[in-house]
């Protein structure tokens, strides 16, 4: 799993103005909480672009004021009329106490059913889990060579070690569809009969 080195400042003021000001300044005031207590610290935006614009999942590494902070980037606010980012939350990763993450779900494979004309879909793109830093990883990983033609892959079929998903075992996540040139052909073929 990759990790994004962020160096930021911490924060003397606070409070609109002094928000303001860093924003102006192409700064991104941030918030990192979840340890010993807050910390207010900022940087410039092009420090974050690594961990906000991307799909993979990433852990950061926040230095500020001679301290380092394992985190993980909590929630982002953007500016609504020009999408620049203007707000950061992270929460510190304390060895042992589990955290709430979303991580990708990538499906591994070509499914037997896929061999014999049908689909790969993917229903799912990501995974809501519950895990401690350790058990952390960039993505959940799901083997679909096994699924014929109709074969559905259920949260239930997948099976991580140190991550409790938060998901319903019932949502499918992956189906290999029929195509309906196959169905229209069995339609036509049991008319026949």
């Amino acid at each position: 799993m990759e990790t994004v080195i962020i160096n930021g400042t911490a924060r003397t003021e606070l409070g609109k103005k002094a928000t303001r000001a860093l924003r102006e300044a192409g700064n991104v005031p941030c918030n990192l909480y979840g340890g010993e207590g807050n910390v207010n610290f900022y940087a410039p935006a092009t420090e974050f672009k690594a961990i906000v614009y991307t799909s993979d999942f990433k852990t950061a590494e926040v230095n500020v004021g001679g301290k380092s902070y394992k985190a993980i980037l909590k929630e982002i606010q953007f500016d609504a009329v020009t999408d620049a980012i203007k707000h950061l939350d992270f929460q510190q990763l304390v060895d042992g106490k589990a955290v709430k993450v979303s991580l990708p779900l990538h499906l591994k494979g070509t499914p037997k059913g896929a061999a014999t004309g049908g689909k790969l879909e993917q229903t799912v793109k990501r995974l809501n889990v519950f895990a401690t830093p350790e058990h952390l990883r960039a993505a959940i990983e799901l083997n679909v060579e096994d699924m014929d033609m109709g074969g559905i892959k259920r949260v239930k079929d997948i099976e991580v070690e140190g991550l409790e998903l938060l998901h319903a075992p019932a949502i499918p996540v992956a189906r290999v569809s029929v195509p309906r040139a196959a169905k229209e052909a069995a339609a036509a073929e049991a008319k026949k009969k």
